[in-house]
């Protein structure tokens, strides 16, 4: 096959994820433009709050880790529901959540201290607890609408338009906040997403559920059976406490942490005394280095993956091994690279911080970062469904989120207060809560030991149901 009969392929393929899972990108990006809403205007933020005060490091990680709580606590209950009703109806509801959580957040009073602080962090619950849903709901959605061959392409495709709506909405946030436009901000963004959950209500398809799993693909292409088993104490013991899914829950915990702590850090450290980096300077960096590495990464690592696990399941769980490791090393290199003092002035100057070989050296580390972090994304969703029944996917995508979001919104609360503790020693603080992230990479090494018992189990339970669907269909 030539290579331009490959390129033709992989463009169709695209397409054609993109027309069955439109609404799976549009609340999902919907998440990415504003994920980094907070973090990148962490010291406006802040001021809005307590002008003229010094940065409120405990109160904003707070704020952040809170709402991530929420996230997990709304995850169990969406999980289950997309288990059970249409995963279309549930992106609308929680799309126009998610929309009305902004709406609101525009007409906080600001300057009260406390009162404007609460209202934040009510608004903030309330996206959360809208945001919990999206991820279970994908799964479950994407489970039944993509062929087992190309999910790291769909994941990856996600994955990759992830990190380009959040780094095109961490520049927006950046700009208009930092132009005291973020009333504005919050206003816009609310109407959007709410004709967003509308849309998705009125045009979205719901997928017919199982249908595309291989065992009863040809069985379910009869329009008169349907996939209507349900999880069962028996399922539940037999399918879900399996050691490659425990590992799996445990492992989300302490990788998130790993994830968050930098996120919630860099940019208050590149934005406070010495550095000065300014927010809108910050954001036009993260997109020259971290937008090419989340691209090329998330894609290009989505087709090798999908061909190695091809030879076997394991090769995903090595790639995820790989980047934990490279992301703690990068992560590390990052602040503890020596940066030069700036003012203000040059700070906001783009073109001269360019000009410092220092800064490039930083936009190599971060783009590598963003390069390898798709490895763990792409490739911890794919096995988690080859690993549970579809009646699970919803439940078992929610409970992973769970841990996940125990562990991102511990992040930012444990590094906070360390960073308080330690005086603003950055450093000091990254290296000593960035190691827990190896005990993630150590876990995923001992789930290789049974992840193809693991895998065959599931196999040969819906090839027993693929019969007794078609013998009942008979009868």
């Amino acid at each position: 096959m030539s290579d331009s009969q490959i390129e033709n392929e992989a463009k169709i393929g695209f397409l054609s994820i993109l027309k069955r899972l439109w609404p799976s990108f549009v609340i999902n990006n919907s998440f990415a433009f504003t994920l980094s809403t907070i973090f990148i205007n962490f010291l406006i933020v802040s001021n809005i709050i307590w002008p003229g005060e010094s940065f409120h490091s405990g109160e904003m990680g707070i704020l952040v880790g809170t709402s991530t709580y929420m996230m997990a606590f709304s995850g169990i209950i969406f999980g289950l529901l997309a288990d059970r009703y249409s995963r279309k109806l549930l992106m609308s509801i929680t799309e126009i959540i998610f929309g009305f959580g902004f709406l609101l957040n525009g007409f906080v009073a600001q300057g009260l201290g406390l009162e404007t602080y609460t209202s934040f962090l009510i608004f903030s619950l309330i996206r959360g607890f809208a945001t919990g849903g999206f991820w279970p709901i994908i799964n479950s959605f994407g489970n039944d609408s993509t062929e087992e061959g190309e999910r790291s392409q769909f994941f990856g495709t996600l994955q990759a338009s992830f990190q380009l709506f959040q780094l095109v909405g961490m520049v927006v946030s950046a700009v208009l906040f930092q132009n005291s436009f973020w009333r504005e901000f919050f206003w816009i963004i609310g109407i959007i997403y709410i004709l967003f959950g509308f849309l998705i209500l009125v045009k979205g398809k719901e997928p017919k559920r199982a249908s595309t799993q291989k065992e009863l693909k040809e069985v379910l292409l009869n329009g008169d059976i349907s996939y209507d088993y349900k999880l069962n104490k028996k399922t539940f013991k037999l399918t879900i406490l399996t050691p490659t899914n425990v590992i799996a829950f445990i492992e989300g915990f302490f990788t998130t942490i790993m994830l968050m702590i930098p996120d919630f850090l860099f940019t208050p450290y590149i934005q406070s005394e010495p550095y000065n980096i300014s927010p809108f300077a910050a954001s036009i960096f993260m997109i020259m280095f971290g937008l090419p590495g989340g691209i090329l990464g998330s894609l290009g690592f989505a087709k090798l993956s999908d061909r190695l696990s091809k030879r076997n399941i394991k090769n995903r769980v090595y790639m995820i091994v790989i980047s934990i490791i490279c992301l703690f090393g990068s992560y590390i290199a990052a602040f503890f690279l020596p940066l030069p003092h700036f003012s203000v002035d040059q700070g906001n100057n783009l073109g001269f911080l360019l000009s410092n070989p220092m800064i490039w050296m930083l936009g190599a580390i971060i783009l590598a970062a963003r390069a390898v972090v798709g490895l763990w994304s792409i490739n911890q969703p794919p096995i988690l469904q080859a690993i549970n029944l579809p009646e699970a996917q919803g439940a078992i995508g929610s409970a992973n989120q769970f841990l996940e979001n125990i562990g991102s919104g511990t992040g930012p609360i444990i590094a906070g207060t360390v960073l308080v503790l330690f005086s603003n020693n950055y450093q000091l603080t990254v290296g000593i809560t960035m190691g827990i992230g190896i005990i993630g990479g150590l876990l995923w090494l001992l789930a290789a030991r049974w992840i193809n018992k693991d895998v065959n189990r599931i196999s040969e339970i819906l090839k027993e149901r693929s019969i007794e669907l078609g013998k009942n269909n008979k009868s």
